[in-house]
């Protein structure tokens, strides 16, 4: 019989969806026909109260417009009092929708790649008389949120050796907590060509230093650090991917470049581009962190968000595979200072990007969930 693995996920912001692919792509991969897996986010059920529904879709309009309130709430609650008094509540709100997914699909295991699940998924197992394997896949790369951790979570996957420290300093048993990195598509390890293949297979000049700049629709500068990039003098390939903010979309799509851009909206081969690109032009959300990282890309941060984007910034400065650069004049300022002389420090950034990189994470989380549900069957 497969071993049936349920991945529940949420749509606050990208980062927590595309993790839960990339073990998804990861198990199936690996073990194929051995293993069910499926990728649901509770959140969607019918049943779950509005104020929960309106916490994830209103998530991305709240860090744009006032990242003030956000923060405020995101420091009040992470305390470990406090973050149990969430998951309490959460565990409450979400527990008719649990009932029901974990009936449907009888899992041998569930990972959570959204903090809010844990305790529910520990409840709704327990209510169930249930052996199955509960997981959490953290997504943040340093001083993550306590919502995070749990002591009755049977596996608990950390990014980066500050989270694993974390983990164990919240009383976590050590024997349940795991350095993997934070999972990235499959994809991204299996690539081979060079950058100069890949860069005629995209129909970008092959010989070209190339800055890769992507915007998301919780940043509105992606076209002006395009436009001062493209007016700079330097010699440099742009590719430009605007997340498909429909007035982003516009603005690049209507400038007059005057030299070498590429330009999209809304692209399923971005780790393609990474490993095609010499450095990248970004803000600090945990997902592109962890896929430049995991393709040896330095990155320029040009900005952060309140919270956990703060902690994946400080992350890249201090392992040194990158800088942090605010807003579309310190993203020019930090390709000058790349591109201009003997591009040293460039190198150098290139070279602690490839080593704090972890390409395999989905795989190493697979591997240690199967395995375990393997032993425990």
């Amino acid at each position: 019989m497969p071993e049936k693995i349920l991945i529940l996920t949420a749509d606050a912001g990208f980062g927590h969806r595309r993790a839960a692919q990339a073990v998804e792509a990861a198990l199936i991969e690996r073990y194929g026909e051995s293993c069910i897996v499926n990728v649901v986010n509770p959140i969607e059920d019918p049943d779950v109260p509005h104020f929960l529904k309106q916490a994830e879709s209103g998530y991305d309009r709240m860090v744009i417009e006032d990242p003030g309130l956000y923060l405020l709430s995101y420091k009040a609650s992470d305390t470990p009092p406090v973050a149990r008094a969430m998951q309490d509540v959460t565990a409450v709100a979400l527990h008719k929708a649990l009932v029901k997914v974990v009936r449907s699909h009888q899992p041998d295991a569930i990972i959570s790649t959204y903090p809010a699940y844990t305790q529910a998924v520990i409840w709704v197992l327990h209510e169930q008389d249930s052996p199955a394997l509960n997981a959490v896949v953290i997504t943040d790369l340093i001083d993550v949120h306590d919502l995070w951790f749990h002591k009755k979570a049977s596996l608990t996957f950390a990014t980066t050796h500050y989270v694993y420290e974390q983990a164990l300093a919240r009383g976590l048993p050590a024997d349940r907590v795991y350095l993997s990195g934070l999972p990235v598509h499959p994809d991204i390890a299996r690539e081979t060509r060079d950058k100069e293949t890949i860069r005629l297979t995209l129909g970008w000049d092959p010989t070209m230093t190339t800055a890769l700049i992507v915007g998301s629709t919780r940043s509105r500068h992606t076209a002006i650090i395009a436009r001062l990039l493209d007016q700079s003098g330097l010699d440099l390939q742009l590719a430009v991917v605007s997340g498909g903010v429909p007035e982003v979309d516009e603005e690049l799509q209507h400038t007059a470049w005057r030299g070498a851009a590429h330009i999209y909206g809304k692209v399923k081969n971005l780790p393609e581009m990474m490993h095609a690109a010499d450095f990248i032009i970004c803000k600090a959300g945990g997902l592109i962190v962890s896929e430049a990282l995991a393709c040896g890309l330095p990155l320029i941060l040009y900005e952060a968000l309140p919270g956990q984007e703060a902690g994946n910034m400080r992350y890249v400065v201090e392992s040194g595979a990158g800088v942090w650069a605010p807003g579309p004049v310190g993203a020019l300022a930090a390709a000058y200072a790349w591109l201009t002389g003997d591009r040293r420090d460039l190198e150098t950034c290139q070279a602690a990007a490839r080593r704090a990189g972890r390409p395999r994470a989905a795989q190493e989380i697979a591997e240690q969930v199967y395995q375990r549900v393997q032993k425990a069957g």
